[in-house]
């Protein structure tokens, strides 16, 4: 088999909420970059059928704009994305069409110059002496050697890393259980005024469990008030009764259900994976076979029992499991949970996170959800402590396993991603590893470009009556 050589600056392996800020910024900075993404289409986990979560803190003021808003900016132009709407549970929640996100992820790319290279898989890396000299490269029976001077791995579960001899963590503390994986569905002929109205009747339908804070007011009446742009966490005391009769076929307590910008349709976030370690194929065809035969299952389930959903017909299976958590690669700076509870914003952040801790338990026991302040995310998370030219961006970047369940939602990714690749594209203008760059010169750069790197001035925060 011929080997083709590559060559580039910045080598972007992985083109979802991680990769694509990393690749659009790098190359906006003078680099030339190269995006390798396993699809056919950018976007990732950006295009399974999730909301975006976290642009707004928990009082309702922005943390994230820069690249991350660009792209909902493009969107809501094709009126493709809801505005972001302050949220009692999730901070703040924003809608949008992931199918035509594709398209606005590729016009990003090919504006700011980013060369594209899809249906191609990385299947391995050539490290020695704590670099990374390149990675090798499969699609369509050609194989690829690419070299680069900086390394940005983006693939979520760190596949780069992991090859390279990176030295990573898994699991939370003590127990070493990963957070299941879902297969999310959308399905249509959903009537919800009749699922709002007996919410609204039947109050006790969302009461969660007592390890789940939320701020008052996630009831009927705010579901009613954002129409189109709402997040449904509820049905827990339906859920737990249909499982203690065997009658539920997911490892969950509560139905989540996502309105998507088309009346009628949700997306369903359901299914629980119990097990599966998104960084092992055989664990990933257990789950993904055990998704599409849940959902289905669950769709049956959902037009006996949940009023509104009678006539809800299933439209799309997505392609993949939307992994939560997986390899945490260690970084010069490892972004902590005391960090998250402490709302610390370093002179090293390249970008702030602010979306509730929420941990998926891996024993199935439920969801642990606790809200936090907004936080910097340093600029040592996304560079490797063991080789010396590479970078992660994405879920895989230096977190404990607290941190990550914050972290790993797509807006403050896609805000980590706009960091690294700035840094990346930096250190081959200066001739330097990633770790060796001004982060002051980062950040100049990224506060130049709309950036947020602290909350604004005018940042305010709720409070409630008899609080």
């Amino acid at each position: 088999m011929k080997l083709e050589t590559l060559q580039y600056d910045v080598a972007v392996i992985g083109g979802g909420p991680g990769g694509l800020p990393a690749a659009i910024a790098a190359a906006r900075q003078g680099a030339r970059v190269l995006l390798v993404e396993k699809n056919g289409y950018l976007g990732g986990n950006l295009t399974i059928g999730l909301p975006l979560l976290g642009y707004l803190d928990k009082d309702g003021n922005q943390v994230i704009r820069g690249i991350a808003q660009e792209l909902v900016d493009a969107l809501a132009e094709r009126g493709a994305c809801s505005p972001h709407h302050w949220c009692p549970m999730h901070d703040s929640v924003t809608i949008y069409d992931d199918e035509v996100f594709k398209v606005v992820a590729l016009e990003k790319c090919l504006e700011a110059g980013v060369e594209l290279l899809l249906h191609t898989q990385v299947i391995g890396a050539n490290a020695e002496n704590g670099r990374l000299k390149s990675v090798t490269l499969f699609g369509k029976g050609r194989r690829m050697e690419l070299e680069a001077r900086v390394f940005i791995d983006a693939t979520g579960d760190g596949d780069v890393g992991y090859m390279a001899g990176a030295r990573f963590d898994m699991g939370q503390a003590g127990t070493g259980a990963l957070q299941p994986p879902t297969l999310m569905c959308t399905v249509e002929g959903v009537e919800l005024e009749k699922t709002i109205a007996y919410i609204e009747a039947h109050p006790e339908q969302m009461v969660l469990a007592p390890t789940v804070e939320t701020y008052p007011g996630y009831d009927g009446s705010y579901l009613r008030s954002n129409p189109n742009h709402h997040v449904l966490v509820g049905f827990r005391k339906l859920f737990l009764e249909l499982k203690d009769r065997g009658e539920l076929p997911v490892d969950r307590d509560t139905m989540i259900y996502i309105e998507t910008l088309t009346p009628g349709r949700v997306n369903l976030n359901c299914t629980r994976h119990l097990g599966v370690d998104g960084s092992d194929v055989r664990d990933l065809t257990r789950g993904e076979i055990e998704g599409q035969m849940q959902n289905l299952k669950l769709i049956e389930v959902l037009r006996r029992h949940v009023p509104g959903f009678e006539n809800c017909r299933l439209v799309r299976l997505y392609p993949f499991l939307g992994v939560r958590e997986s390899r945490r690669f260690r970084g010069v700076e490892t972004l902590t949970e005391a960090m998250l509870l402490e709302g610390r914003i370093g002179e090293d952040a390249v970008g702030l996170g602010s979306y509730i801790i929420d941990i998926h338990d891996g024993g199935g026991s439920g969801t642990i959800v606790k809200k936090v302040r907004p936080y910097g995310l340093p600029y040592g998370m996304c560079v490797s402590r063991d080789v010396d030219n590479l970078m992660f961006s994405g879920r895989c970047a230096s977190m404990d396993a607290v941190a990550l369940s914050s972290c790993r939602v797509m807006p403050p990714l896609m805000a980590m991603g706009q960091g690294a690749g700035v840094g990346a594209a930096l250190a081959v203008r200066r001739g330097v590893d990633p770790g060796q760059v001004d982060v002051g010169e980062i950040r100049a750069v990224l506060r130049a470009d709309g950036v947020m790197l602290e909350p604004s001035p005018e940042a305010r925060e709720m409070t409630f009556p008899g609080a």
